[in-house]
């Protein structure tokens, strides 16, 4: 069963979230590539400026391009409501994604005051696309558990997006008072557990039933969630910034988000109708896994059972790598495949004959992609934590060729949008299936 299918007048062209999506693509091909490369930096402490580098263009350049691309898809169907504006959603990629590269090229170079032009290029495409996303929320009166989570998100990326720019303006002219490391953890967690985090989870308990043909999610979990959000996450950053002893209780509330989602996410792959899980699907129920181990981490940090900076990039690695990059690489497989298939093909079915999603697709590639990238990202949790340099460099020889393969298979989709394999008509036709 193919992810929601637009509605006329409702969602954007389909190339509009797929500009965002190929360059986060290659943004995470760049990262993963940039692990071997690194290993020396990764087996050392986390603040150093090719680190912070790799960092951002995780963060950044994979996760949040993909979340807006996504989201440009998503809000409209979610929330039954057309984009306000495409042409700005077109302006605002074309100065986050320069934004995004000088401040990653200055990071990595460690000139700090050349970034602060980056950082003002990307302030204003995420402020462009908050007001987007905020005209296009205008007037919402239907209320769903993944709606109110896009909110809660979109806030989020706002606070992070202000504290973000304070930090950067702090390293050239500083004027933040207290520690910079505290508030550099605070800008973490933000970004993980009030940008991420419930956009994520908020969208998985829309589009993980339709994938997995199982019931919606229900019941207490989602109350768990939603509550967990905002009463965890504040007491995190407020405790990581101002008071220490918030910070216990907020990560256990913060834990029992991640229970909730995970209780859910078990719940729909028992109640499933689907016999087989295709790569996409085992990808992102993987990153649930790779969730509950950072979650773990994060308790033991929270109280005190852990410390370190080696400890500090393996908690990073198993929120960032592990679970949002694998459920994000799952999402991908599943997504993007429609997205060319709807643009390309749905106009002629029932007058010619189409190729299912999975003929368009490549799942060859794409198990290849998942017996490199798995075993990869958990390695490089251990060997960043053992500050081995060449265990993270075995680590980063196991992910290089996991993300090429991923990007491969985006690759082999994307040429149908140039008419590779386009069918000639048939009058015989008569439908379409869609895995």
């Amino acid at each position: 069963m193919p992810p929601p299918r637009p509605q006329p007048g409702r969602a954007p062209s389909v190339t509009l979230p797929l500009r965002y999506m190929v360059a986060a693509a290659a943004a995470f091909a760049l990262a993963a590539l940039g692990v071997p490369w690194l290993a020396g930096d990764l087996a050392g402490h986390y603040y150093q400026p090719r680190v912070v580098a790799l960092t951002h263009t995780i963060t950044l350049g994979w996760i949040t391009l993909t979340i807006m691309g996504a989201g440009f898809q998503l809000v409209p169907i979610v929330l039954e409501r057309p984009v306000w504006s495409e042409r700005a959603g077109r302006w605002q990629f074309l100065l986050l994604v320069p934004g995004i590269v000088g401040l990653v090229a200055h990071f990595y170079i460690g000139r700090r005051s050349g970034m602060l032009w980056a950082v003002g290029l990307i302030a204003l495409g995420t402020i462009a696309y908050l007001v987007n996303m905020g005209l296009t929320l205008r007037g919402v009166s239907r209320r769903t558990f993944t709606a109110d989570l896009m909110i809660l998100a979109f806030a989020g990326l706002a606070l992070t997006m202000v504290f973000g720019l304070a930090l950067a303006v702090d390293r050239v002219v500083p004027f933040l008072p207290g520690s910079f490391f505290p508030a550099l953890h605070a800008h973490f967690h933000l970004a993980l557990l009030a940008w991420v985090m419930p956009m994520v989870i908020g969208v998985a308990a829309r589009v993980y039933p339709m994938f997995l043909l199982a019931r919606e999610p229900a019941g207490w979990p989602g109350r768990l969630q939603r509550w967990g959000l905002v009463l965890g996450v504040p007491a995190v950053v407020l405790g990581l910034l101002l008071a220490p002893p918030l910070v216990a209780p907020g990560a256990v509330v913060v834990s029992l988000v991640a229970a909730g989602h995970a209780t859910w996410v078990l719940g729909m792959v028992r109640s499933r109708k689907r016999p087989a899980l295709d790569w996409g699907l085992r990808f992102a129920l993987t990153g649930t896994g790779f969730l509950v181990a950072a979650t773990v981490m994060g308790l033991g940090f929270a109280l005190d059972l852990l410390a370190g900076p080696h400890a500090g990039l393996a908690y990073a690695v198993l929120a960032l790598g592990g679970w949002v990059s694998l459920t994000i690489v799952g999402m991908m497989l599943k997504i993007v495949p429609f997205l060319v298939w709807y643009r390309v093909y749905a106009p002629l079915a029932g007058r010619a004959a189409v190729p299912t999603l999975a003929q368009i697709s490549w799942p060859a590639a794409e198990g290849v992609a998942y017996a490199l990238l798995v075993p990869g990202m958990a390695g490089l949790a251990l060997a960043v934590a053992r500050g081995e340099a060449a265990w993270i460099r075995a680590a980063g020889l196991l992910l290089a060729p996991g993300a090429l393969a991923f990007a491969a298979v985006l690759g082999r989709v994307l040429t149908h949008l140039w008419g590779a394999a386009r069918p000639a008509a048939s009058p015989a036709a008569r439908g379409v299936t869609v895995r």
